[in-house]
């Protein structure tokens, strides 16, 4: 299940479309969470007088030094199905959105937490999330953490209605410096998904079959901000 950066970035969208939709994702997930922490200050006023509000406003900010037991709140929005290979919008697919929240394991493996989609019941299920493995590309020289996620479209879904696929995930690992030490942070998330690869003439060889040359396919992106180790 092991996967690189240098396969994904292989077929992944236009930089600049790549970029810009990053950009409206963390727009996205910040307006909600602004709006989630004036909701719960409204009602810790109305419930405690304004003593849990002040509280609230005072929240020590979450750092994590390794991956291993860390949590993340991964804000997300994907395409069932990647974009057309002309280059033209593909109409053919359902766009999803929601927050993950995973849990990485010491021992390697992935803990799923809890599931917020968006969109009721056409969102999709998360079933399983898959082990995570660090990884230095060999491109950049940049560390990258990398995992997969097995969902369920649902019955809606216009590329594939009630199946489970499976999405890779992956972000770059930062190191930043502040006053309290280094901590680490998850860039430039990423969603892809495997898709066969038909060779140049439009058949496959005698020895060929389907399913043998696969491409990682750019569908969607995620913001990832550390969640408090219950």
């Amino acid at each position: 299940d092991n996967y690189s950066k240098k396969d994904s970035l292989f077929a992944t969208a236009d930089a600049e479309n790549l970029r810009e939709t990053a950009k409206k994702l963390r727009e996205e997930a910040e307006v909600l969470e602004s709006k989630l922490k004036v909701d719960g200050r409204r009602d810790n006023n109305n419930n405690n007088n304004n003593k849990e509000g002040d509280n609230d406003s005072k929240v020590t900010p979450i750092f994590y030094t390794s991956l291993k037991e860390s949590i993340w709140n991964l804000s997300y929005r994907f395409a069932s199905d990647p974009p057309s290979d002309n280059g033209q919008d593909n109409n053919d697919v359902s766009n999803y959105s929601g927050k993950l929240t995973v849990k990485l394991l010491s021992n390697g493996y992935s803990e799923l937490i809890s599931h917020e989609p968006i969109g009721g019941s056409n969102s999709i299920t998360i079933q399983k999330v898959w082990g995570w493995d660090p990884e230095v590309s060999e491109e950049d020289g940049l560390d990258y953490v990398l995992f997969s996620v097995n969902a369920l479209l649902p019955p809606m879904d216009t590329n594939a209605p009630n199946e489970v696929v499976r999405y890779y995930w992956q972000a770059r690992v930062d190191t930043t410096t502040n006053n309290e030490g280094k901590y680490l942070s998850l860039e430039d998330g990423t969603v892809t998904m495997k898709k066969d690869v038909e060779p140049p003439g439009g058949f496959w060889g005698a020895f060929n079959g389907a399913g043998i040359l696969a491409q990682f396919r750019f569908v969607g992106n995620f913001v990832a901000k550390p969640a408090a180790n219950k």
